[in-house]
């Protein structure tokens, strides 16, 4: 069986919803904020449970900021008590963020509360395909950060689609 343009088309439509409700949860995040913790936040401290440290320009990547936005960020963090920083022995100009006590408890809360929500979501929902769905958007993923490269790279010589290495997504 073979993909349609129908369907590939179809997909681009269903990423497009989920990129803007994505969008909005945030938009809604940044308005409600107060004692909530944001998305932002919640990925720099999914980050510290896989790593025992990071700086912060890491976690500036991880939760898609600047570096100004990610020390604002990691300064409200800290405020709350969930994570530390910690300047490098090394590298005084260097410094390490770390999840405290607090934080870790803070990060299994959401993971359980997360872990839950997806379980009574998706309860009709086979094994094989929350499989497949998580190929396609690690490949979505994959192909819109080529598409970010692309954006970025030159023309090749030749002008637009001179090059059969670029990567093209309707939106």
């Amino acid at each position: 069986m073979s993909t349609s343009e129908q369907d590939y088309d179809a997909l681009r439509r269903a990423v497009g919803r989920l990129l803007a409700a994505d969008r909005r949860l945030r938009s809604r995040e940044q308005q409600v904020a107060g004692p909530a913790l944001t998305s932002a936040h919640l990925r720099a401290l999914f980050v510290l449970t896989q790593q025992p440290r990071a700086t912060i320009g890491a976690l500036a990547r991880e939760a898609d900021l600047t570096p100004a936005s990610a020390t604002a960020m990691v300064d409200q963090l800290e405020d709350r008590g969930l994570v530390e920083r910690r300047r490098s022995a090394d590298d005084r100009r260097q410094c390490w963020v770390s999840l405290t006590e607090a934080g870790r408890r803070e990060v299994e809360d959401k993971e359980r509360y997360w872990r839950a929500q997806m379980a009574e979501t998706f309860a009709a929902v086979s094994p094989e395909e929350i499989a497949a769905a998580t190929r396609v958007l690690e490949q979505m993923v994959s192909t819109m950060e080529q598409l970010a490269v692309n954006a970025e790279a030159p023309e090749p010589q030749g002008g637009p689609g001179a090059s059969s290495e670029r990567v093209a997504l309707r939106t």
